[in-house]
């Protein structure tokens, strides 16, 4: 090739490259509100709201906030103390990548800016200071956009690719009356795709996260002995309220119990502290069962 061809060619991939990072840093979000604006799924509720109200009503929507206790450990502790590791954007997505996927698209500042509000909310709980930390931290979740969009094609990204902006991906495809653009996927309705937070984390750096183990006993101990019911066929059952272990009727759901009850007489003098020793003192010992109806181990998670 002509060596004028060879430098605009060169030319034009260094154009490209520039052009592409100027896309993604265009999505890094500088500023909570800014990351907020980014996955608003308050316009979601416009054409879904019932569904916008049960999600309302589920732990997902306050993803973040219910799980203080352990991120504020592994940032204050464990990063801190026992490996004296910098909290960097990377390291705080071990534990938002699932409890608040929009992080993804925070800059480093801001990633590291709400990993302190964490630790300030949970440590300073009560206070005044510790409220405006849980309230600033309350606008982050598992929303719309974070199953819908960012982890809509985690199940296989070599296959799909990346999720496209502002496209949401859903069991049905496009009608051509949607606000946005819909793409039918059926990775949704896999257990596969809630593996991808309820189950054995990867993160990039190769170190492996286990904050429950509900995949593990769903695959080794319920599909293997031939259970085929997927992760929504039970909590989706109740739309986008996602009921679990919080939910008193699915617990009756996932568990069993009978009694088998043995009656007996004590024999006289045998019983301490009652009217008449000389009687016989009626009793019985129960034995309770507890069946596991649930697709994986209770309780877990």
């Amino acid at each position: 090739m002509h060596p004028a061809l060879v430098r605009k060619k060169n030319l034009l991939i260094a154009l490209l490259i520039l052009f592409a990072c100027s896309i993604a840093q265009a999505r890094e979000a500088k500023t909570l509100a800014e990351l907020v604006a980014m996955f608003d799924d308050k316009q979601c509720a416009e054409c879904h709201g019932e569904i916008y109200s049960q999600w309302q009503g589920s732990w997902h929507a306050k993803a973040v906030n219910s799980s203080l206790k352990g991120m504020r450990n592994f940032i204050a502790v464990g990063l801190a103390k026992e490996w004296q590791t910098p909290l960097t954007k990377a390291q705080l997505l071990k534990c938002l990548d699932c409890h608040a996927p929009a992080v993804n698209f925070a800059s480093e500042e801001l990633a590291v800016e709400i990993g302190e509000l964490i630790v300030t909310a949970f440590e300073e709980k009560g206070s005044a200071q510790g409220v405006r930390a849980a309230e600033t931290l309350a606008k982050l979740n598992v929303g719309c956009y974070s199953c819908h969009n960012i982890k809509a094609n985690g199940v296989a990204p070599g296959l799909r690719g990346a999720p496209a902006e502002k496209v949401i991906y859903g069991p049905n495809g496009d009608d051509g009356d949607d606000f946005h653009q819909s793409v039918a996927s059926s990775d949704l309705q896999t257990s596969a795709f809630c593996m991808q937070c309820h189950g054995v984390y990867h993160a990039p750096d190769g170190e492996t996260i286990q904050c429950n183990t509900l995949s593990g006993s769903y695959r080794h101990g319920y599909l293997a002995a031939g259970g085929s019911k997927s992760c929504q066929d039970c909590h989706l059952n109740k739309g986008h309220l996602f009921p679990g272990g919080h939910d008193l009727e699915t617990v009756k759901e996932g568990l069993g119990l009978r009694l088998e009850v043995a009656p007996y007489q004590h024999l006289p003098g045998q019983i301490t502290g009652v009217k008449n020793p000389a009687d016989w003192v009626p009793s019985a010992v129960i034995t309770a069962f507890v069946d596991n109806r649930a697709g994986h181990r209770i309780p877990d998670g």
